[in-house]
């Protein structure tokens, strides 16, 4: 038997009647939360490039 017959609850409908597939970049944990609740979905590992000026890079050397 249907667990939404069962607690009354109406069937779902338009964007609600699929679960959603999602792929995440970024944070592990939102990735996790989204496999515990049962959601299609794929990490991506992905780190933006930057490109760092010298200014900042000899500003980092004096602090670090």
């Amino acid at each position: 038997m249907d667990s939404r017959q069962e607690t009354g609850a109406a069937p779902k409908t338009g964007i609600y009647k699929y679960k959603p597939a999602v792929a995440n970049i970024g944070i592990m944990l939102f990735y996790q939360a989204l496999v515990d609740q049962d959601c299609d979905c794929v990490q991506v590992s992905w780190v933006p490039e930057y490109e760092q000026s010298e200014e900042i890079a000899d500003m980092l050397d004096e602090f670090l």
